[in-house]
């Protein structure tokens, strides 16, 4: 299904991308600050094949020849749960002319459509709330965005490796309560893939079932980003939490640089323990909004 959206800049055409559109995404780009998935024509493919792998969708915004938006959205492996918003982007000179609202609200037409429960995004707090509002989603609480470097001296931290996690099914039974918890077949498959491919930094993902002092949870590392899943039950245990951050923060310590996600409410109450784990480069606010479809 294509939708035409009328403006003054001429008639718009909102569609799933296809694969010629690719190199003109990379195009819209160029004027952009950098996003590193899209820089290159061959790695804007891989992303690409990445996100239809992982049963995503990428939409684009057409006028005329010239690709002027886009956004990639996640699918769930099933239909009870949200669809994720993981990107979108308007030409810099076409920003603030409902381009990003026709196409996110394009997008949200087209899962609704495929049956899911509802859409979820993370939108930067200070930039595109209002967007989001607009279209009827709700904020439901905000988590930290954290990028660190773990300390070369720091406490040792007692755990014990249970088993090593092969696949993505073994992660069903436990929830993502770091990292984002809405596209985890993504993760898992970016990480494989980017590191295979040697690029980004990236390398082969430490995905490793472990026992701490609070319990058991997955801890999950791809040299760039750093995952914790929990059972369904620990969800809010943040004394559990802390504990596998520490561990996984010990078997990752040889990464350059991570980037995590971390309930706001549970990073105030453990945040002063990580003084002497972590030099943090960057934590700020990031809301989680969603919505039910009816």
């Amino acid at each position: 299904m294509e939708q035409i959206v009328y403006t003054n800049e001429g008639k718009v055409l909102l569609r799933e991308a296809i694969q010629d559109d690719v190199p003109k995404i990379v195009e819209l780009y160029e004027e952009l600050p950098k996003n590193e998935y899209w820089e290159a024509e061959e790695l804007a493919q891989s992303h690409y094949d990445l996100i239809e792998e992982t049963n995503g969708t990428t939409y684009v915004a057409v006028l005329g020849e010239e690709v002027i938006g886009h956004t990639e959205v996640v699918l769930p492996n099933t239909k009870d749960k949200h669809a994720f918003l993981i990107k979108l982007q308007i030409k810099d000179d076409l920003r603030r002319r409902k381009f990003g609202i026709e196409l996110v609200r394009y997008s949200m037409i087209m899962v609704k459509k495929e049956g899911y429960l509802g859409y979820a995004v993370w939108p930067d707090a200070d930039k595109s709330k209002g967007l989001f509002k607009k279209l009827g989603l709700e904020e439901i609480k905000t988590n930290q965005e954290i990028k660190f470097k773990v300390k070369e001296e720091m406490p040792s931290v007692s755990g014990e490796v249970l088993e090593e996690i092969e696949t993505v099914e073994d992660l069903k039974e436990f929830r993502m309560v770091v990292g984002y918890k809405y596209a985890p077949d993504f993760v898992w498959n970016r990480g494989f893939k980017l590191a295979k491919q040697e690029v980004l930094n990236y390398k082969t993902p430490i995905i490793k079932k472990v026992s701490v002092e609070g319990g058991e949870g997955i801890i999950f590392c791809d040299n760039r980003n750093l995952f914790i899943a929990v059972p369904e039950a620990e969800e809010e245990n943040a004394e559990l939490i802390s504990d596998l951050v520490k561990y996984g923060s010990q078997i990752a310590k040889d990464a350059d640089e991570l980037l995590t996600y971390i309930d706001s409410d549970i990073w105030e109450i453990i945040k002063e323990e990580f003084d002497d784990y972590w030099e943090i480069e960057m934590d700020k606010a990031r809301l989680e909004m969603k919505m039910e479809f009816e």
